[in-house]
């Protein structure tokens, strides 16, 4: 870790899933001059890894106490976890302050998809991507989970609960119970209404 002594810290809960964190991340504020990186399974940051010369203007690899932004961010039931720190300076400041807003203020938002996506009970199918792909279901709510039985697009899912932001509690036609990743699965209503169209539309 760089000898930076961190200045800010912000502390918050997000609905956006753990990867999604990491991507917009890295995709917003790791640009140049600075430099994403992994630092472990729930951690990542952002260091400077180019300056600008003082006096000519031209950057230089040769950073002398690079400025940093760490990001860490890990799953509860109340949804992502997120942990952002960064040194004292008005850029590291700036960088760590965009995450932040964007990840909190499209919780309600509508329009961004890191809002509250929270599924509610009732069936439930998997995205048309899965279209002629069987699913195994995740027997727990994490990634290296084992895999239970295999469903389709139409087979016939309920959505039970919530795990986090991230996994979905579903029962299947044969009563066997597991798993599907929130961001897998969209309603299933069975009347064809305007009101079952806003419901797939808010939760989809």
């Amino acid at each position: 870790m760089p000898a930076r002594k961190a200045k800010y810290t912000w502390r918050f809960v997000c609905a956006a899933p753990v990867r999604e964190v990491f991507a917009v991340t890295e995709q917003m504020v790791g640009t140049p001059p600075y430099r994403f990186e992994p630092t472990g399974p729930d951690s990542a940051r952002i260091v400077e890894a180019e300056r600008k010369h003082p006096i000519f203007g031209q950057f230089t690899k040769k950073v002398r106490n690079p400025r940093w932004i760490t990001v860490a961010a890990r799953e509860t039931e109340a949804g992502t976890e997120v942990v952002v720190t960064a040194v004292k300076g008005k850029a590291p400041k700036s960088r760590g302050l965009q995450v932040v807003q964007l990840l909190t203020r499209g919780v309600r938002d509508r329009r961004t998809i890191y809002r509250d996506r929270a599924m509610p009970p009732g069936p439930v199918t998997l995205v048309a991507s899965w279209a002629g792909t069987e699913y195994p279901i995740f027997l727990e709510p994490r990634y290296d989970a084992p895999r239970g039985e295999r469903v389709h697009t139409a087979s016939r899912i309920e959505a039970v609960g919530m795990h986090g932001v991230t996994w979905v509690h579903v029962r299947l036609q044969s009563g066997a119970e597991g798993w599907i990743e929130r961001d897998q699965v969209v309603p299933a209503p069975a009347e064809a209404s305007r009101a079952a169209q806003v419901r797939t539309a808010r939760f989809g």
